[in-house]
């Protein structure tokens, strides 16, 4: 009897865990991503495996999200009922979301080294640093194991000019599944 009570003692506190980690993962934030010194202004929505970033462009909405498991980026265009599957390591991706930017060049063989910790925005974060094949700095990010998000991604790559990322104004935020859908009536488009 006292086992069977320490079980579910056990259980209970692994799913308030799971729970806990899940609620701080899940935020709303400002990002400003500079690509190649334009900047852009988003509206992040993150849900631990996946997130949403919303944007206007020129009078233009747009909502990109990114699906982890799978991994599948879809490019929304509202204004047009049309969205557009994409490789999450192409241009368009990468083009609007600094996260898969980093991504892209750890899996091209990039070494990520942790250097310590710092606290960015008042928000403490894993400062890592990505080097290329050549042992050339690629990449400095800021990462909040709080959020499973980084806070402040800045490029090194000099082809790239003035890249960086950064979030502000993170709030507690509850997932909708509906954000990470594809409206009715929307065409989708494979690029």
């Amino acid at each position: 009897m006292k086992e069977l009570r320490n079980l579910k003692l056990v259980l209970l506190i692994s799913i308030l865990c799971t729970l806990s980690i899940n609620a701080f993962s899940q935020f709303e934030a400002k990002m400003q991503f500079t690509l190649s010194g334009v900047k852009k202004d988003f509206k992040v929505f993150s849900d631990k495996n996946r997130y949403r970033n919303e944007f206007n462009e020129d009078g233009q909405e747009g909502i990109i999200i990114v699906l982890n498991q799978p991994k599948k980026v879809f490019v929304i265009i509202p204004q047009q009922k049309m969205a557009i599957k994409t490789n999450p390591y192409s241009p368009m991706s990468m083009g609007n979301d600094p996260l898969k930017l980093y991504e892209y060049q750890l899996d091209l063989g990039g070494t990520e080294k942790i250097i310590g910790n710092e606290t960015v925005n008042g928000y403490d974060c894993v400062k890592k640093e990505l080097y290329g094949e050549s042992k050339q700095l690629l990449y400095t990010m800021w990462y909040s194991n709080k959020y499973s998000f980084p806070i402040k991604i800045v490029s090194h790559i000099d082809v790239a000019g003035d890249t960086n990322m950064e979030l502000k104004d993170i709030k507690s935020w509850t997932a909708d599944e509906a954000g990470f859908k594809i409206p009715e009536g929307f065409t989708i488009m494979e690029q």
